[in-house]
């Protein structure tokens, strides 16, 4: 397993170097606000596309081929970005990127929870996935540090390095993380994509609780998806500097990474997934409520620093529950789906939130962006009281 780790925190580590800065390169070479805004929707366009197919790849030949063809079609990627100068180039750098994302998103977790379930340790998932946020918020955090000095000296080379970084966590994938998908799973490969799509797809719809859930993910989506593309704006007017609109990640990473260290440290099996989740998206409206409408800039400030902190946490408790009820066979594919509801409500987002900031203003835009996030906190709560009325017939 420290193979995995190794190569979540390198590719960590690249992100880190890469993405705080590659709008800016792309700025600077003269490509339109307009342009910049159609490649992020062909990013998003591509993943929507091929989530669940990618899934399903991942369910029939192993996970280990999936996080392989990632690195290595992010590395063709970011190196094709680094050359890029023109909008088709980009284009074909974010083609391939949108590819890579697929490939990793569903295998990622899957890979994890089901090489503990070959170890007999399938009760320490939710302790592992937390400590695999950990190693990539730490890569992250890494890559944020070193970028200002690698751009000064070549504006190119912080995506060249970040190229670099992804061949050297593809090349260790492929020769020293060993297959997780057990062989009883794995062997079965007359079972073809399509059908694994179709047994994952009905599972879930079938599955009141995943399906109600599924729908919570497109709703949070929404909203984080909206505060995410438009806090900066925010921020801006409210008058802060950019230094401290640009380091807001870094601060907010940090944190995180604390939390999540003592979270381990204080881990019960006795809690409630849900009840924590439910907990934590409505807190997450709450705290940017009160950033759009207290007068206070500074508070404004450390409430998006605590949201960022929150959505990190959310995380490890839902891909705990969500792998708790789901099997090896179809492990990849059920949880792509729920990326492809949450590239859904991104991609909704872009047009819906947009809409609202354009009619109503940034701040009030901002809090319908919440309001999503609320009414998603509030279906995690049905959910719950609907598990709670089953298991007392029960």
């Amino acid at each position: 397993m420290l193979a995995y780790f190794i190569t979540v925190l390198i590719k960590g580590t690249a992100k880190g170097l890469f993405f705080p800065i590659w709008i800016l390169h792309m700025s600077n070479l003269k490509v339109s606000l307009f342009a910049i805004g159609i490649l992020g929707s062909v990013l998003e366009t591509i993943r929507f596309v091929t989530e669940i197919p990618f899934g399903a790849f991942a369910d029939r030949y192993g996970r280990k081929v999936s996080l392989f063809l990632s690195a290595l079609l992010n590395f063709i990627a970011f190196f094709l970005f680094s050359l890029g100068n023109t909008f088709c180039m980009f284009l074909f750098s974010v083609l391939i990127m949108g590819l890579a994302d697929s490939f990793e998103s569903g295998a990622l977790e899957a890979w994890l929870a089901d090489y503990l379930i070959l170890k007999g340790k399938s009760d320490k998932f939710e302790i592992e996935i937390r400590k695999m946020y950990i190693v990539f918020i730490t890569g992250s955090i890494i890559g944020a540090v070193f970028i200002t000095f690698m751009y000064k000296i070549n504006a190119i080379l912080p995506f060249i390095v970040s190229a670099i970084l992804y061949i050297i966590a593809a090349l260790i994938t492929y020769f020293f993380v060993p297959e997780s998908l057990q062989e009883s799973y794995n062997s079965n490969s007359n079972e073809s994509m399509i059908n694994k799509i179709k047994l994952s797809i009905c599972y879930i719809i079938s599955t009141k609780s995943l399906f109600l859930l599924s729908l919570a993910v497109f709703l949070f989506a929404i909203g984080l998806d909206g505060i995410e593309r438009f806090y900066q704006t925010f921020l801006k007017f409210k008058k802060f500097n950019i230094f401290l609109i640009s380091n807001i990640y870094i601060i907010s990473a940090i944190f995180s990474l604390m939390f999540m260290l003592l979270q381990n440290k204080l881990d019960s099996p006795k809690k409630n997934e849900l009840l924590i989740i439910g907990c934590l998206k409505i807190s997450m409206f709450m705290i940017v409520t009160i950033a759009v409408f207290v007068k206070l800039n500074i508070i404004s400030y450390l409430c998006l620093i605590l949201f960022f902190i929150l959505e990190v946490l959310l995380r490890p408790y839902l891909q705990s529950y969500l792998n708790r009820y789901i099997n090896s066979e179809i492990r990849a594919t059920a949880l792509s789906f729920f990326q492809f509801a949450e590239a859904s409500g991104e991609i909704l987002a872009g047009i819906g939130i947009g809409y609202f900031i354009k009619v109503l203003g940034i701040s009030y835009g901002l809090f319908v962006s919440a309001a999503f996030i609320l009414i998603s906190g509030l279906a995690v709560f049905v959910l719950l009281f609907f598990e709670r009325i089953y298991r007392n017939v029960d």
